[in-house]
């Protein structure tokens, strides 16, 4: 019986404990009754103390009424029933202060301007306005305590941890885990590398100093978590602490403070305050500044095309330009499911945001036109392509068809309609290309840069920017989400060769400098991205498994399959022949490279084009090593037609 009973109860606390939210009326009602219990406390007390004032005042149920109107009235001004009771800040407490500051100023207007006497209006409303502070306070203060009690009585707290750095977004962590309502984690203290922060206390926690004993740390106050506050943080830091928390079995968990966060997610409460940390927060560098003002000032109020739209790209610049407020935002895409979950999104989190998502292949040239005649796009970013080396190795054809003539089906429609910017987006494989993707895209990127020379001088207001960049993290069909789910599968993960390195960036990285890129560019230029250092793949397995919480070798195995046809060891931004300049941005750089003149590519291309359709996959192929003198194939059936016959 008395289990039964222990058992009711737990389950009641854990109930309060993750009930939804009070209503906000309820709360105002509350805060209501609490002020009209402060006027009845203060006629009464007054009756008693000043029996003679009190003959000189408005009736009681006058009183009562005019004080829980104008409270009421003020409390919905200033929204101090808006709150999470249980979660109270000082903001809370300021808006409720302010409130019952109004309300009670009003009452001795109003009553004042009847006929009574002031002084003991005065006193009156000193008292009561002193009174309803303090008891909505106390209200306030019971409730987290109760609360705090429930909670730590329900066993809510699950992971004792420390908080890396003592700088103004670890503070600001630490304070929301404070105020979190699932208790997931009880702060010990915080952990920094500076031996004079150690000797302080912050939140009444204390600050241990890390020099080479984070295992005494971890045993002697049984951390099982240490909680980082910044990406940029972490990455600095992993080559080091990381590794000693792998050793030591210690969860790293990544946060995002209230102050790294917009006003409307942290209303929305969409993103979690507290994650595990994954490989692209290793990968990724700093936050990358762009030129918001200026790119505001280019998109908002413009009609905006995005090709490729409901790809990983494609689909983050369509965020990045719909909080811009273009005039109008299409997104055009040939994959109905994916484009289908972009236009709810988009309803969801974009409101009063005016966009037409349509199902077009930018190979058509009938359903261009339509698009570009029916909605006059002044800025396209093109990111419609084929981008799978393995596949487009077997149907170049229709590599050249989509990324070739796709894209001169669209660069020629945009000059035709009076567009005013063309971003092309390209990729670091278009460099001494060794398979048929990368060529496609070097090939796309010869006609738009020869056109654009081609237009220079004729009175033509198209701009045609080019950007390369390399892999971008967690994109479709990239390694980091393969890897990941070989990894719930068990294994093994499955790696093309052991020194197989790439170039990675994450994909907000990438597309807010495409943004950047088109908004500064000039024709026909190509802008190049600063991708930080390559990463071996081999490298990226390892430490994706062992963030896993698993031994590499033991848990999961690495397996080499060998090379893919088409793909090579090491990628390039730039050919052995290019150079860069700089730019203003210290991420971007424009690439030197060689210039083809217009009449020739236009005639190349025709031809090319030609072979494609007819499905002459051996023309084709060597109609593109024609055009890219530096496309080598690599691994791959089409190798024999880069041998060069000898002359003797």
């Amino acid at each position: 019986m008395l289990k039964l009973i222990r058992k009711f109860l737990d389950a009641s606390l854990q109930n309060m404990v993750n009930s939804n939210y009070t209503s906000k009326w309820i709360i105002l009602s509350i805060d209501v009754l609490i002020t009209t219990f402060s006027i009845l406390l203060v006629y009464s007390t007054g009756k008693l103390l000043y029996p003679a004032q009190v003959l000189a005042l408005p009736s009681l149920e006058i009183l009562i009424i005019l004080n829980a109107v104008l409270n009421a009235l003020f409390f919905i001004t200033f929204k101090s029933h808006w709150g999470i009771v249980r979660f109270s800040t000082y903001q809370e407490v300021w808006r409720f202060f302010i409130a019952t500051f109004c309300a009670n100023l009003g009452l001795l207007f109003l009553t004042a301007s009847n006929g009574y006497s002031m002084p003991i209006i005065t006193n009156l409303v000193i008292r009561n306005f002193t009174f309803s502070v303090f008891f909505l306070l106390a209200f306030r203060n019971i409730t987290v305590l109760i609360y705090s009690i429930l909670t730590r009585y329900a066993g809510e707290v699950c992971q004792r941890g420390l908080v890396f750095g003592t700088g103004p977004e670890s503070i600001a962590t630490a304070h929301s885990i404070f105020i979190d309502k699932n208790k997931d984690y009880k702060l010990v203290g915080f952990l920094t590398t500076d031996k004079e922060r150690s000797k302080n206390r912050i939140l009444d926690l204390p600050v241990y100093y890390l020099n080479n004993n984070l295992d005494q740390i971890v045993a002697g106050y049984k951390i099982n978590t240490l909680i980082f506050s910044e990406r940029k943080r972490l990455h600095e830091e992993q080559e080091n602490l990381l590794n000693k928390c792998i050793n030591l079995n210690l969860k790293v968990m990544l946060a995002h403070s209230p102050q790294s966060l917009s006003e409307e997610e942290s209303e929305q409460k969409t993103i979690k305050p507290i994650r595990k940390v994954q490989i692209e927060d290793l990968l990724g560098r700093g936050e990358i500044k762009i030129s918001i003002d200026k790119i505001r000032t280019q998109i908002e109020g413009n009609v905006v095309l995005v090709t490729g739209a409901a790809g990983s790209i494609g689909s983050e610049i369509v965020r990045l330009v719909a909080s811009f407020k273009p005039k109008l935002l299409i997104l055009v895409d040939a994959a109905e499911t994916p484009l289908h979950n972009l236009q709810l999104e988009l309803e969801d989190n974009y409101k009063g945001l005016r966009f037409e998502a349509i199902i077009g292949d930018v190979r058509s040239q009938n359903r261009m036109n339509f698009v570009f005649r029916t909605y006059r796009p002044r800025i396209i970013y093109h990111a419609a392509a084929y981008k799978h080396v393995p596949l487009m190795e077997k149907n170049p054809c229709e590599a050249i068809l989509a990324n070739v003539y796709g894209t001169r089906n669209l660069a020629n429609h945009a000059l035709r309609f009076g567009a005013e910017r063309f971003v092309m987006i390209s990729t670091d494989k278009a460099v001494n290309p060794t398979n048929i993707m990368g060529a496609s895209k070097r090939i796309a990127e010869i006609y738009v840069q020869s056109l654009a020379k081609y237009l220079t001088g004729k009175n033509n207001k198209l701009q045609f920017i080019t950007t390369r960049f390399g892999n971008v993290l967690g994109s479709n069909g990239s390694v980091i989400p393969r890897f990941r789910q070989q990894i719930e599968e068990g294994g093994p993960i499955t790696v093309t060769h052991p020194d197989i390195t790439r170039y990675f960036m994450t994909i907000p990285e990438a597309c807010r400098l495409v943004l950047e890129a088109g908004n500064m560019g000039k024709n026909g230029e190509i802008y190049v991205f600063d991708m930080g250092n390559p990463v071996k793949i081999s490298d990226l397995a390892t430490r994706m498994i062992e963030l896993a919480g698993l031994i590499p070798g033991k848990d999961i195995k690495i397996s080499y399959t060998g090379l893919r046809p088409g793909e090579k060891l090491y990628e390039e931004l730039l050919n052995d022949k290019e150079y860069t300049k700089p730019t203003k941005h210290d991420k971007i750089m424009i690439a030197d490279v060689r210039e083809y003149e217009f009449r020739e590519v236009l005639k190349a291309i025709d031809e090319l084009l030609e072979l494609s359709r007819k499905i002459d996959v051996i023309g084709t192929v060597r109609k593109m090593k024609d055009l890219v003198p530096e496309f080598k194939s690599n691994n791959s059936i089409f190798e024999e037609l880069d041998i060069i016959p000898s002359d003797n």
